[in-house]
């Protein structure tokens, strides 16, 4: 998967237009980064990838960059 397809399933997941994010996003900005949309986030990457993420490291990500690092070997520039 590429950066932007990435970024694209992270738009769809907060309920923003495609193209929305940018890579230095800061998450606690982002109106529909919640609890919610964390979980959707694991079950993404889990059915995308293969993942299983632990909630603890979605937790501790700042940006969308860091989210982008959870999954790095599964995702190009």
């Amino acid at each position: 998967m590429k950066t932007g397809e990435f970024l694209e399933l992270l738009d769809d997941i907060i309920e923003q237009p495609a193209g929305t994010l940018g890579i230095e996003q800061k998450l606690d900005e982002l109106e529909g980064w919640d609890s919610l949309a964390k979980v959707s986030f694991i079950a993404a990457v889990n059915g995308q990838f293969g993942i299983t993420l632990l909630a603890d490291r979605v937790v501790g990500a700042k940006t969308v960059a860091d989210l982008v690092g959870l999954v790095a070997p599964h995702v190009a520039n």
